[in-house]
Parts: structure tokens; sequence; C-alpha cells
């Protein structure tokens, strides 16, 4: 069931579908619902919009992480990355760059009981 907050956001989308900034806020309340896989696409559609737009690759990352896509988030990870260097966008830069390394190492083995 959606919130109130998506379709007020959806309400404005359908007079302006042509902001980058909806879409992003349009996915990141798919997150808040747990609704990884919907917040995906408002993610990728923000990005269609303006490929630049450095902290939304952020979040398509940690989207496509909960939802399994591991090496998918990775490429996602990489190319805000090189966004965020270009663009000189550091926090999303360093919080990307932390996920990736997280993604790379892999999950930390269970301690011993």
């Amino acid at each position: 069931m959606a919130s109130e907050k998506i379709d007020r956001i959806k309400k404005v989308l359908a007079a302006e579908p042509e902001s980058e900034m909806l879409w992003f806020s349009l996915g990141q309340a798919y997150l808040a619902e747990e609704s990884a896989a919907l917040a995906v696409e408002a993610f990728e559609k923000a990005i269609a919009l303006k490929p630049d737009y450095t902290v939304v690759y952020e979040h398509l990352g940690g989207a496509l992480e909960k939802i399994g896509k591991m090496e998918e988030a990775k490429g996602i990870y990489l190319k805000g990355i090189e966004i965020g260097q270009r663009t000189r966008d550091m926090i999303p830069l360093e919080r990307m760059t932390a996920r990736l390394h997280r993604l790379e190492k892999g999950p930390r083995p269970s301690p011993a009981a």
C-alpha cells in the first residue's frame, strides 16, 4: 500500500515528469517503505534525467543491495565514484567508496560460538 507521501510525490510527478529531484524523492520514499525494487526504478529514472546526479548512485546501489543484486550495486558504485571524482561531490563519493570496499571484502565471518 502506497503511503500518503508516495501518493503526493506521484501527483506532482504527473505534472513534472522530467524532475530528477522528484524521481529521487520517490525512490527515497519507496526505500523508507522497504520497497527497494520500486526504489531502483525511480532512482534509474532520476539518473536518466541527470546522469551526473552523484547522490542518486549511492542510493541506487543501496537499493540494489537490498534486493540482492550485489554485482549490479558494485557497478553502480563504481560509476558513481567516477562521477563524484569528476564533480567533486565528496560526501557521496566517500560513502560509495566505503560501500564498494565492504561489498568487495564480502560478508564478515560469524564469530565462533
